[in-house]
């Protein structure tokens, strides 16, 4: 069973250009879990309980082009991340949380590939 922690919203969808509707719900399930404490263990604990309004309010997001997931990036005192992927059926599931080390969150900027959410 998943749990409902965030929806991605009318301007997530409206900036990513999503072929989803504004309001899908975005679930967690055990799995996704277990997978941010195995990959991600010390960015799982410091970040876990910040996820939804992480998922809320980010300050960047970002579509990555080879799986169509979405990064929510907020940044507390470090660039927490969060990951979101649509299966194939529609649904979003937050599939990982990790830190961006400072120097790829640079390149990212730099690059163009982060969208400001405000």
């Amino acid at each position: 069973m998943a749990d409902i922690v965030g929806y991605i919203d009318s301007k997530v969808v409206s900036l990513l250009s999503l072929p989803i509707s504004p309001g899908t719900p975005i679930l967690l399930g055990e799995s996704n879990i277990e997978h941010m404490k195995s990959e991600h263990p010390v960015d799982f604990e410091k970040y876990f309980s910040s996820l939804s309004a992480i998922l809320a309010e980010p300050d960047f997001i970002n579509l990555n082009p080879r799986d169509n997931s979405i990064k929510y990036i907020k940044q507390l005192d470090e660039n927490v991340v969060v990951g979101v992927r649509i299966s194939s059926k529609g649904k979003a599931f937050a599939r990982t949380l990790f830190v961006f080390p400072p120097w790829k969150f640079e390149q990212f900027m730099t690059g163009g590939y982060l969208m400001e959410y405000k």
